[in-house]
Protein backbone atom coordinates (compact mmCIF):
# COMPACT_ATOMS: atom_id res chain seq x y z
CA UNK A 1 0.00 0.00 0.00
CA UNK A 2 1.22 3.66 -0.29
CA UNK A 3 0.75 5.47 3.09
CA UNK A 4 0.30 9.34 3.28
CA UNK A 5 2.79 11.70 3.79
CA UNK A 6 0.80 14.73 5.08
CA UNK A 7 3.42 17.33 5.76
CA UNK A 8 5.40 16.94 2.49
CA UNK A 9 5.22 19.60 0.05
CA UNK A 10 4.54 17.80 -3.16
CA UNK A 11 1.49 15.95 -3.99
CA UNK A 12 3.21 13.86 -6.35
CA UNK A 13 6.43 13.31 -5.09
CA UNK A 14 6.74 9.63 -4.48
CA UNK A 15 8.33 7.81 -1.78
CA UNK A 16 9.76 4.44 -1.01
CA UNK A 17 10.41 2.83 2.34
CA UNK A 18 12.71 -0.62 3.27
CA UNK A 19 13.13 -1.79 6.82
CA UNK A 20 16.72 -1.33 6.81
CA UNK A 21 17.42 1.70 4.81
CA UNK A 22 21.26 1.75 5.51
CA UNK A 23 22.81 -0.56 3.00
CA UNK A 24 20.72 1.48 0.45
CA UNK A 25 21.33 4.79 1.58
CA UNK A 26 25.02 4.41 1.32
CA UNK A 27 24.55 2.93 -2.49
CA UNK A 28 22.83 5.87 -3.26
CA UNK A 29 25.23 8.35 -1.46
CA UNK A 30 27.56 7.13 -3.88
CA UNK A 31 25.82 7.65 -6.80
CA UNK A 32 25.23 11.12 -6.04
CA UNK A 33 28.96 11.54 -5.44
CA UNK A 34 29.91 10.25 -8.72
CA UNK A 35 27.24 12.70 -10.51
CA UNK A 36 28.35 15.34 -8.75
CA UNK A 37 32.31 14.36 -9.52
CA UNK A 38 31.55 14.59 -12.90
CA UNK A 39 30.34 17.89 -12.65
CA UNK A 40 33.33 18.92 -10.90
CA UNK A 41 31.09 20.05 -7.98
CA UNK A 42 32.35 19.32 -4.37
CA UNK A 43 29.75 21.23 -1.92
CA UNK A 44 26.55 19.75 -2.15
CA UNK A 45 23.39 18.97 -0.35
CA UNK A 46 20.42 17.43 -0.21
CA UNK A 47 17.18 19.06 0.64
CA UNK A 48 14.86 17.70 3.27
CA UNK A 49 12.62 15.14 2.11
CA UNK A 50 9.44 16.62 2.95
CA UNK A 51 10.74 19.83 0.27
CA UNK A 52 11.02 18.40 -2.65
CA UNK A 53 8.64 18.60 -5.24
CA UNK A 54 8.16 17.63 -8.72
CA UNK A 55 7.66 18.99 -12.69
CA UNK A 56 4.03 18.69 -11.52
CA UNK A 57 4.56 20.81 -8.61
CA UNK A 58 6.83 22.98 -10.24
CA UNK A 59 4.56 25.83 -11.59
CA UNK A 60 2.12 25.46 -8.33
CA UNK A 61 4.21 26.27 -5.54
CA UNK A 62 4.61 29.67 -4.13
CA UNK A 63 7.83 31.35 -5.59
CA UNK A 64 8.81 31.50 -1.34
CA UNK A 65 8.96 27.72 -1.83
CA UNK A 66 12.36 28.37 -3.69
CA UNK A 67 13.91 31.08 -1.23
CA UNK A 68 12.85 28.91 1.73
CA UNK A 69 14.30 25.54 0.11
CA UNK A 70 16.88 26.58 -2.79
CA UNK A 71 18.61 30.15 -2.61
CA UNK A 72 17.88 30.70 1.39
CA UNK A 73 21.78 30.22 1.86
CA UNK A 74 22.85 32.10 -0.81
CA UNK A 75 26.21 34.45 0.68
CA UNK A 76 28.59 36.98 -0.42
CA UNK A 77 32.22 35.51 0.97
CA UNK A 78 34.80 37.68 2.41
CA UNK A 79 36.18 38.54 -0.97
CA UNK A 80 32.89 40.06 -2.36
CA UNK A 81 32.15 36.91 -4.30
CA UNK A 82 28.90 35.27 -4.77
CA UNK A 83 28.35 31.68 -3.50
CA UNK A 84 25.49 29.30 -4.45
CA UNK A 85 25.62 26.44 -2.50
CA UNK A 86 24.41 23.59 -4.86
CA UNK A 87 21.06 21.35 -3.56
CA UNK A 88 19.80 18.48 -5.20
CA UNK A 89 16.62 15.65 -4.74
CA UNK A 90 16.84 12.20 -5.91
CA UNK A 91 13.37 11.21 -8.19
CA UNK A 92 11.78 8.06 -8.79
CA UNK A 93 10.19 9.61 -12.01
CA UNK A 94 12.14 9.87 -14.98
CA UNK A 95 9.85 12.46 -16.24
CA UNK A 96 11.47 14.97 -14.40
CA UNK A 97 15.13 14.45 -15.79
CA UNK A 98 15.39 15.38 -19.63
CA UNK A 99 19.19 15.49 -19.44
CA UNK A 100 21.82 12.50 -19.26
CA UNK A 101 24.93 13.35 -17.94
CA UNK A 102 27.94 12.65 -20.22
CA UNK A 103 30.11 11.06 -17.75
CA UNK A 104 27.92 8.67 -15.85
CA UNK A 105 25.15 8.47 -17.99
CA UNK A 106 22.77 9.47 -15.17
CA UNK A 107 19.37 11.29 -16.05
CA UNK A 108 18.65 14.25 -14.50
CA UNK A 109 17.92 18.32 -14.55
CA UNK A 110 18.69 21.16 -13.08
CA UNK A 111 17.34 24.96 -11.82
CA UNK A 112 19.72 27.56 -13.14
CA UNK A 113 20.35 31.09 -11.49
CA UNK A 114 21.80 33.43 -13.78
CA UNK A 115 23.18 30.69 -16.00
CA UNK A 116 24.30 28.69 -13.08
CA UNK A 117 22.88 25.77 -11.65
CA UNK A 118 21.80 25.67 -8.35
CA UNK A 119 19.40 22.42 -7.74
CA UNK A 120 19.46 19.33 -9.56
CA UNK A 121 16.84 16.83 -9.82
CA UNK A 122 18.83 12.96 -9.90
CA UNK A 123 16.81 10.31 -11.08
CA UNK A 124 17.50 6.51 -9.80
CA UNK A 125 15.32 3.77 -11.33
CA UNK A 126 13.40 2.34 -8.82
CA UNK A 127 14.52 -1.53 -10.39
CA UNK A 128 18.41 -0.50 -10.02
CA UNK A 129 17.24 -0.08 -6.40
CA UNK A 130 15.32 -3.55 -6.38
CA UNK A 131 18.07 -5.39 -7.70
CA UNK A 132 20.78 -3.97 -5.47
CA UNK A 133 18.34 -5.21 -2.04
CA UNK A 134 17.97 -8.58 -3.52
CA UNK A 135 21.70 -8.34 -4.15
CA UNK A 136 21.95 -6.97 -0.32
CA UNK A 137 19.86 -8.56 1.78
CA UNK A 138 20.01 -7.49 5.37
CA UNK A 139 19.61 -10.88 7.40
CA UNK A 140 18.09 -10.77 10.73
CA UNK A 141 20.21 -9.78 13.72
CA UNK A 142 19.26 -13.50 15.11
CA UNK A 143 21.17 -15.11 12.12
CA UNK A 144 24.22 -12.71 12.80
Amino acid sequence: MISQKPKVQSHFVTYISVKDNSKINDKLTLKVAEFFQAKNITQYKSIAENSEISDVDFKKVEFSYFYDVIFYDIVKNKEGKIEIPVKYCITLDKQNCSKTCEKTGMLYDEILLYNQPVFYFIYIDIKEIFDFLRKNPVLPLDIW
